[in-house]
């Protein structure tokens, strides 16, 4: 997702999808891939970034907790 530009008049406000989702970071060729993701699963722009939000974070909660599963082996040393 690219950053906003700075040189954006004051006059200009960005568009917030259902009052909490600020548009202006994405550019017009990931809004149109929202778009026909949310048209082929029968929903909306927003549930699309909500499922997307939902899904990162669940990877980002196993890959911690996978941490915790590993059982970690001391090491021996070669008696050679």
């Amino acid at each position: 997702m690219k950053t906003t530009p700075k040189t954006r008049p004051g006059n200009v406000t960005s568009f917030i999808l259902e009052g909490c989702w600020p548009l202006d970071g994405f550019d017009q060729r990931e809004l149109r891939r929202l778009s026909k993701i949310a048209k082929r699963n029968g929903v909306g722009v927003a549930d699309v970034i909500y499922e997307a939000v939902e899904s990162f974070v669940a990877k980002c909660e196993a890959e911690a907790d996978l941490e915790e599963k590993v059982i970690k082996f001391p090491t021996v040393a070669n008696r050679s």
